[in-house]
């Protein structure tokens, strides 16, 4: 068996400038300009997100795999910033992740 096929429902209005798109031959059809859209809106989050993340590799002169592995066996007294930083870095892995599922 195939696989099933969901509709979305898009009112009118929303939806004419991706007919427009296809009427003057940027996509062959409205479902084509759907997943081109979804696609570069996928890769600008995951250029934004990969910036973020690189900031923070910068900032700890490591990737988030040992970063994580620092924060997890530390002893003793926190680092709130490494923590705080922690939380904001794998937020961003996070949101990368989710985003490259869509290209």
């Amino acid at each position: 068996m195939g696989e099933a096929i969901e509709y979305v429902k898009i009112p009118r209005k929303t939806f004419e400038p991706i007919s427009d798109m296809v009427k003057v031959g940027l996509y062959k059809d409205e479902q084509e300009a759907l997943k081109r859209l979804v696609h570069d809106q996928a890769e600008q989050k995951i250029d934004y997100y990969g910036k973020k993340v690189a900031e923070m590799e910068k900032k700890y002169d490591t990737d988030f795999s040992a970063f994580e592995k620092r924060i997890q066996s530390r002893v003793g007294e926190e680092d709130f910033e490494e923590w705080d930083d922690f939380i904001i870095w794998e937020s961003y892995v996070t949101a990368s992740r989710y985003w490259e599922k869509f290209l």
